[in-house]
Parts: structure tokens; sequence; C-alpha cells
């Protein structure tokens, strides 16, 4: 095999996430510029609201259906029956391409509004987006919202093409973007796979990543569901900064610290792991070199060739199918990526192969290899 070029349009984006209306507003519009689709949901926007019986909203082309996560926000006072900063659903009653209805539980009645209001109201949805179909007819789902009262963060979470199967997204399950003010993040994608960082000197919750692999020949018609989300986050609040391929690539043994939540999908299989520690198994890069003993540069082989140049390999995507304790078992490879065996600071920039690459690990001197990945 050889490196997976995706085609089409690569973006590489910096943004400022002071509040998570940013990280909302931006990562939908760099993964749809990328040549990812809406399922459902938009950017925050401004809309306004009826008071009546139900309450209706009116924002033209929101582009929501039934069902759909939104919160509404004020820089005055919401009508009596909303509250600011609360979940609530859209419904299939009253729906049109520029209103909807909405009630305080899936499925459930309508909220009717009283009262007065003031201000300019803002309507916060959930995103749901599905990635470009793969020439074998593969893609996955990526869904991002905040979750309003309780939660710091962004939360990301997959789903296979149909949304049949769907990984939890809330403050211990997906993974998380936390915002401030002032904090810079990148996003680097392609219709296939994303990479959201904050530049290398990196706090927590501050980094995840999701795609849909390229599938080699023989895999290729087996494997009709697949998609992998890690980040390097616990929960929504833990301030830790947990294993990922910001920083490392695999586990070899059982006493590791704890791990960063993670999912991923296989057919008919998700694996949803949270707030689990000593694994084994979590979504890892196959690194070829041995290393005798792990750990310890000096007794690192087979990293260089003759003439010192480092060895690149493709970057190989492994995790179990039903059990954290299963065999990691290879789906397929990273696009648009190489993995270098040697150790580079986070957000190196270099050119080969007619590519400018960026580095996404950091200073990884265990495994000693540093994932670069294509930029525009």
């Amino acid at each position: 095999m050889s490196i997976q070029y995706a085609g089409g349009t690569n973006v590489n984006a910096v943004f400022t996430g002071n509040v998570k209306n940013d990280i909302l507003t931006n990562v939908y519009t760099q993964l749809v510029t990328a040549g990812w689709s809406v399922v459902t949901g938009n950017v925050p926007s401004t809309v306004t609201m009826t008071i009546a019986t139900p309450g209706v909203v009116s924002w033209t082309a929101h582009g929501l259906t039934a069902g759909t996560q939104v919160r509404f926000q004020t820089t005055g006072a919401l009508p009596t029956g909303v509250t600011a900063n609360t979940t609530y659903y859209v419904i299939a009653t009253g729906l049109t391409a520029n209103s909807f209805q909405f009630s305080a539980s899936f499925g459930g009645a309508a909220v009717n509004t009283s009262g007065t209001q003031s201000g300019v109201h803002t309507a916060v949805p959930e995103v749901l987006l599905q990635s470009a179909s793969t020439p074998w007819s593969v893609s996955m789902r990526i869904r991002f919202r905040d979750n309003g009262t309780g939660s710091a963060c962004v939360t990301f979470s997959i789903e296979n093409s149909t949304s049949t199967l769907a990984g939890g997204n809330g403050t211990s399950n997906g993974q998380y973007l936390l915002p401030a003010t002032g904090k810079t993040f990148r996003i680097v994608a392609n219709k296939y796979q994303a990479w959201i960082f904050q530049p290398a000197a990196s706090g927590n919750r501050s980094f995840i990543a999701f795609g849909t692999p390229y599938l080699p020949t023989f895999l290729q018609g087996v494997i009709t569901e697949c998609s992998w989300l890690i980040g390097s986050a616990l929960n929504d609040s833990n301030t830790g900064i947990y294993p990922s391929f910001r920083t490392g690539f695999c586990h070899t043994t059982s006493s590791n610290q704890s791990d960063a939540n993670t999912q991923t999908i296989v057919n008919t299989n998700l694996l949803d792991v949270a707030g689990l520690s000593n694994l084994v198994s979590t979504p890892q890069l196959i690194i070829a070199a041995a290393q005798l003993p792990r750990g310890v540069p000096g007794g690192q082989t087979g990293m260089h060739w003759h003439d010192g140049s480092a060895l690149m390999l493709e970057p190989l995507i492994a995790w179990p199918t039903s059990s954290t304790g299963g065999e990691p078992l290879i789906r397929g490879q990273l696009w648009d990526a190489a993995l270098i065996h040697d150790t580079f600071a986070g957000d190196t920039t270099t050119t080969f192969d007619s590519h400018n690459w960026i580095g996404i690990t950091d200073t990884d001197s265990g495994d000693r290899a540093t994932l670069f990945i294509v930029t525009p």
C-alpha cells in the first residue's frame, strides 16, 4: 500500500473559539467546505418567536429536521414557557422550511408561549453531517452540539450512515472541545476525515479527530460501515490530557493511565468507550519499528534507512470489534496521511510528494513516530 489521497477539497483553517457557538459555526462551515453534507442542523442564528399556543420559531432556511435538538439564547427575555440554554426538540407538527414548533421532550407536545419577550433571540441547534461516500460506498456521520446548562464543551460523537448506530453524546460520552477567550483552534479536513486541535502547546479538551478510512481491495464490500472518533478528553469537565494520536499511537501493556473516550463503528458493531482505564485495545495506529525495551530510544531498531532518512509508512488504524479486551483488527488506512518514524514537534510543517503536510503528533519520545497529514 502507499499514501492514499482523498482528492477533492482539503481545508486548513484557524479560528478563535471564545465560546461554544464559535466552535459550532467554524467546524460546520469548514466541514461543509471539505465536502461533508448536512443531514440536519445549521450554524447558530438570530430567530424570532411568537407568543402563541403553540409558540412558533421563524428562521429562514433553518435546515432542521424533526427530532433535532435546539437551545435558545437571548440578550433580553424569552417568552414564558421557554428557558434559556435548555434542550428542546424540533417536532414534525408545523415544520416548514422557514419555521418550526418545539417540544421539551423528544416527540412530545409543542411548547406554548405566553407573557412578554425582549432582546435578540438566538437558536443554537445540534449539527449532524455526513462524510462523502468513499469509492466503495462507505460513509459516516458526525454529530456535534452544545449540551446546554451544565456542559462546558462542544461534544462530538459518531454514527453510521443511517444513524441506526450512534455513539453517546453528553457530558461523559464522546469527545470534547473546550472554548476559552482567545483560544485558537486549527481544523484540517478532507471529505472523509477531520482533525481539530489547539496548536502544539495544547490544553485539555483541545484535540479530536474522526473519519472513515481507506479500505484495501480485499476489504472493500466486506466492510460496509466503518468510522472512528478519538480525542484527548475523559469527559466534559476533566482537566487531564489523555493519550491520543496527538501524543502516541498504541498501548502495549495493561498498566497505562486512564484512557480518553473513543467511539468506533464497524458494520453492525458500535464500541462506545467512556471513562475506562488500562485499556490495551483503544483505536491505534500500527507502528513497525521494534523497540527493545519500549520507550527507551537507545533500544529502538529499524527506524531509519542506511542514509539516515526516517522510515515512512502508511498509517493503518485498528480497533476491536465489540469488546475493549478484544484483538484490535486493522480496519483500513488513514487518508492524506503518512507515519514517519522520527520525533517531531507538533504542528511541524513540511513538503513532500508534491503536497504540504503538518505534524499531528507532538514530540512522541516513546514510539518515536509522527503522524503527518496533508494540508492545502
